[in-house]
């Protein structure tokens, strides 16, 4: 063959059409990864559309799930791995269909409060005053900034734990760790969002602003609390749209924002960067200030998020080294 037929078959394979491609890619795509998004979906969207009305993060959830699942088999390894995130995202999302179910329920408002006063009690002048009523009290614009922040990264920063997993680690391990921490990160969710409705809790706000009275579920709405300094201050609307659009107003227990943070710094120990292990603490240490400082909990609610977490780590731990004992062969024996 010349280099001339040479070349011009490279440039056809370069030039070969892009539709082309495309149904090869769908053509080796297993039907698993081809149809099942758009069952998983499908369903989904036709669900939200009728709870709370499509917005633009659940169309572009759905298209990237249906992108990842023909692309290649890299991309199907990361929606493998990333899927116990998929799914919590959409569990949190259906919860907008449920909590309409706890005004039929007993809302406590008092015990959180007497618990953090009795325990957590701040001795002033003007009397004993819990976390919450000293810090809405003592405050600073320094102190409201990184707070919010916190408030507004501890879900990224979750998920970028999850993504440098399935992105930038392939070894066999690593890929373990991530399907481990995806299930707990889902199981402590969903045992989180069991409890909203077997012992609904009001968080601070609502006490410092409604008192201890039923609640009147004809006029309540999610509240920014203390966080709307941080839009003050900024001048970016965050938690004002954030808040307004939440479905579990009444979910102070436990503290879920606390647990994400645990959960990564107790699984990214498994990384062994010393560096990313310090930073993980101390983010921990800030959001668990932060839920008490911007109002949005008790430090009851912390103490219990880190405990959901804590235990969903334990069973894990426990389950994989049962599994793993389970696959070593035992020892052969010889005959005498």
């Amino acid at each position: 063959m010349s280099s001339g037929d040479a070349s011009t078959i490279e440039k056809n394979t370069v030039a070969a059409p892009t539709g082309l491609a495309l149904a090869e890619r769908f053509r080796r795509a297993p039907n698993l990864y081809l149809y099942g998004p758009f069952a998983l979906m499908l369903p989904y969207l036709v669900t939200m559309h009728f709870a709370t009305g499509l917005h633009p993060e659940h169309v572009g959830l759905t298209l990237l799930v249906v992108f990842l699942g023909f692309w290649s088999d890299a991309s199907r390894a990361i929606l493998k791995g990333l899927f116990a995130f998929l799914v919590f995202g959409m569990v949190y999302d259906l919860t907008h269909l449920t909590e309409p179910l706890v005004r039929f329920l007993h809302v406590h408002i008092a015990e959180p409060y007497h618990f953090d006063k009795t325990l957590f009690g701040i001795h002033t002048a003007a009397g004993v005053l819990t976390p919450n009523e000293f810090f809405a009290i003592h405050h600073s614009a320094f102190v409201d900034f990184f707070t919010g922040l916190a408030y507004i990264i501890f879900i990224y920063w979750t998920l970028a734990f999850a993504v440098y997993l399935a992105l930038f680690r392939k070894e066999p391990e690593m890929k373990r760790l991530l399907w481990q921490f995806g299930w707990v990160f889902f199981f402590v969710n969903l045992a989180g969002f069991i409890t909203y409705y077997v012992y609904p809790a009001a968080p601070p706000w609502y006490a410092a602003h409604y008192g201890f009275g039923a609640p009147d579920f004809a006029h309540i709405v999610a509240s920014p609390a203390a966080a709307i300094r941080w839009d003050q201050l900024t001048g970016i609307h965050y938690f004002e749209g954030f808040y307004g659009r939440s479905a579990d107003i009444f979910g102070a227990i436990p503290s879920l924002h606390v647990a994400y943070p645990l959960l990564v710094f107790v699984y990214g120990r498994r990384v062994e960067k010393r560096a990313w292990n310090v930073a993980n603490f101390l983010f921990y240490l800030l959001v668990c200030f932060s839920a008490v400082y911007l109002q949005h909990h008790y430090m009851l609610d912390v103490l219990l998020g880190s405990t959901y977490a804590l235990t969903g780590f334990a069973v894990e731990r426990a389950i994989s080294r049962y599994l793993a004992s389970r696959r070593v062969p035992a020892p052969a024996t010889t005959g005498i």
